[in-house]
């Protein structure tokens, strides 16, 4: 019985004495800060073990002496009432966080990480029990959870003891005076050799492998790659690739899923490969670039050679060259001599051909002596507008002859289902294409998409399958373009049938500490153009190492048949036929007006 009552009042004691924190040391710390870096919040974290009374009069002493206000959050909280304090206007500037903390084990880790979410480089004081172990170990465990939570801007008070820790190359922390400047530990711009590690595939143009004779080994290139190389270089870290020895053809793809699930998983921290789409547990860096993502079609529905003739103008201009001739035939009508030799049909006749032939930029049929001022302006003006028609014509006729010439090509999503093309997509890209299209063409577009793996999509696209469009970033498409920039007729085109404008950025697991630092660096290069030279110069390498080619579809000479010009002998057979009927009325004087008189 004695034995019982020892442990009992042993029990009661660890309860009373379990939640004793060294609050004078921590209220120092804070008096100091006060005079070099004021605040205006304190949100305090409390756990259930901590003492009433010393939490109150610290309460009290922020409110009367250091004139902060105070927010406090405990484990009691249900998880659907938590909100970051962002939301209630605490910055990482105008606020210091204050966690009471019981042991790593704590249930209110979880609630400190919910509520700064997005605010890692606020400062945050963790203050430890005095019961507990002052070991290298102990303290050591508090500082892998910081590190596993991505706080970086911390001070640890234990009992008479403040420490603080780096992460950088490795994980460890010191002890800290109280008169330290600074106090808090700065941004870090020197990760002294931090290793990062990541997996590196084929993703073009953004990541690829190509071989190097001169080192007799693969190397990586594109301007995602050299971004971030550059990027970790520039901040003194390195990076590791945890696949150098797998064997990548030039038709295999990154599996974006997997890396994601990496990343949410907690097993990877950043990718190397950006990319347009992150799931809400993960986070992406500020966007390399925004480029409007597209279907690239197939270019389709050739002419035929003998409607070239007719190609050169729109229809308008068509209508507008037919007003032009009824409008020329009126004005010459008006303003030539009223012969007593010729009748008034004679006149029209011959106006109308001779606006045919100014038209046309051809000799008149009529000779005109002694022109009036008025007939010199009028022809003057007639000159240059057949001039501009015929040299008009004639140059784009040319063109015509040295290209092909395409009808109306799929530009829309409805002309997609008119013409019933087909879509190869990834996928894991499948619903979020759809997500893009219109509600009314949902059902139809779906059954046009041909989910396949990321693989199967390049391959398809390095040899040039015309059997399917396929939705890609311009920047992608500009890479890919270049293929055939010397091709006498293009495959493929950049259609305007859009899925938005993603955000092409390197996903990384949520709060990172790479990505304040990463985001900056990308601003740096964009304002230099790094990126676009990037994508150029990488063209070269990808073409020697079989990634692209550049398209030989030259059709040679082709010469003007009989079956080129069949609109002409169409046109010049109608005119025969006009001229055969003009000239019989002529022979028998079968006149409209004679018959009616």
């Amino acid at each position: 019985m004695c034995n019982v009552l020892t442990i009992l009042v042993f029990i009661l004691l660890l309860a009373l004495t379990g939640g004793s924190y060294n609050v004078t040391l921590l209220k120092s710390i804070l008096s100091l800060i006060s005079t070099r870096e004021p605040w205006i919040n304190t949100p305090i974290f409390v756990g259930h073990h901590t003492q009433r009374a010393d939490f109150n009069d610290l309460i009290i002493w922020l409110h009367q002496t250091m004139g902060v206000t105070s927010l406090t959050v405990n484990s009691f909280l249900q998880p659907e009432n938590l909100r970051p304090l962002g939301h209630f206007k605490v910055t990482r500037y105008n606020a210091i966080t204050l966690f009471f903390c019981h042991d790593r084990q704590d249930i209110l880790w979880l609630t400190l990480d919910t509520n700064l979410r997005k605010l890692r480089r606020i400062r945050l004081i963790i203050i430890l029990r005095s019961q507990r172990s002052g070991s290298q170990r102990a303290i050591k465990a508090i500082f892998n959870t910081l590190w596993q939570y991505q706080f970086l801007n911390v001070l640890v008070l234990h009992r008479d003891q403040l420490y603080s820790y780096t992460p950088y190359p490795t994980l460890r922390f010191f002890k800290l005076d109280i008169h330290s400047k600074p106090l808090f530990p700065p941004a870090a711009r020197n990760f002294q050799g931090y290793v990062v590690s990541t997996p590196a595939e084929n993703d073009i143009p953004r990541v690829f492998h190509v071989y190097d004779p001169s080192t007799k080994r693969r190397k990586v290139l594109g301007y995602a790659y050299r971004t971030f190389v550059e990027y970790l270089d520039h901040y003194n870290a390195s990076l590791r690739l945890t696949n150098p020895d797998e064997n990548l053809d030039p038709t295999t793809s990154v599996n974006m899923n997997r890396i994601l699930e990496l990343i949410t998983d907690g097993q990877l921290e950043i990718s190397l490969h950006p990319y347009v789409f992150t799931p809400p547990t993960a986070a992406k860096s500020y966007p390399l670039l925004i480029y409007p993502n597209c279907l690239i079609v197939p270019m389709r529905n050739e002419i035929p050679r003998h409607m070239y003739l007719l190609r050169p103008f729109q229809l308008y201009s068509w209508y507008i060259l037919l007003f032009a001739l009824i409008y020329i035939t009126g004005i010459l009508y008006w303003i030539s001599p009223k012969l007593d030799t010729n009748t008034w049909a004679q006149r029209l006749g011959l106006n109308f051909l001779d606006a045919i032939c100014k038209i046309l930029f051809i000799s008149s049929p009529t000779t005109i002596y002694r022109p009036t001022w008025r007939h010199i302006i009028i022809f003057l003006q007639l000159s240059v507008l057949g001039f501009i028609s015929t040299s008009w014509y004639n140059i784009e006729l040319d063109s015509f002859f040295t290209t092909i010439v395409v009808g109306e090509q799929v530009n829309t999503m409805d002309q997609l289902v008119h013409q019933q093309q087909k879509v190869l997509v990834k996928e894991y890209e499948f619903n979020t294409l759809l997500r893009h299209v219109e509600p009314r063409l949902v059902d139809k577009v779906s059954r046009l998409l041909v989910a396949v793996n990321a693989s199967e999509q390049v391959s398809a696209l390095l040899s040039f399958n015309r059997s399917f469009a396929y939705p890609f970033t311009e920047e992608r498409w500009q890479f890919f373009a270049m293929q055939q920039q010397y091709a006498f007729k293009p495959i493929f085109r950049f259609s305007s049938a859009c899925l938005g404008s993603p955000h092409i950025g390197y996903p990384m697991r949520a709060d990172s500490h790479l990505e304040p630092s990463l985001n900056y660096f990308i601003l740096m290069i964009q304002e230099t153009g790094l990126l676009n030279h990037w994508l150029v110069s990488d063209f070269n390498d990808a073409m020697r190492a079989g990634y692209v080619r550049f398209l030989d579809n030259v059709l040679g000479y082709q010469d003007i048949d009989v079956d080129t010009l069949r609109l002409g002998w169409s046109v010049l057979g109608i005119g025969w036929m006009l001229s055969a009927l003009v000239f019989s009325c002529e022979y028998w004087h079968l006149y409209l007006w004679r018959v009616t008189a």
